[in-house]
């Protein structure tokens, strides 16, 4: 299963879109739980796409509570990386 039809089995748009210039770094996707969408930065090169939707994804996965959500920021984003990293190497 790719990662977006996962985005897609938890009911997840994915859009692509400018989310603009965000100083040294580059913002590359968003989670919006309000909306239930992944933001991909039109300007992401191809081979990260996948790697930032299912970072996303672990997101989502937070915001409906299928996993707990970590104390700090720093723990939760290493977690998403991981988690992306183990859904993009399975493939």
């Amino acid at each position: 299963m790719t990662v977006r039809e996962r985005a897609g089995e938890y009911g997840v748009a994915v859009r692509f879109v400018d989310l603009g210039d965000w100083g040294e770094s580059e913002l590359r996707s968003e989670y919006d739980p309000a909306l239930r969408e992944i933001r991909v930065h039109f300007k992401l090169a191809p081979e990260l796409i996948e790697f930032a939707i299912a970072h996303e994804l672990y997101h989502h996965r937070e915001a409906i509570g299928e996993i707990e959500v970590l104390p700090a920021r720093a723990e939760r984003e290493a977690a998403a990386d991981a988690f992306a990293r183990e859904m993009t190497a399975a493939r």
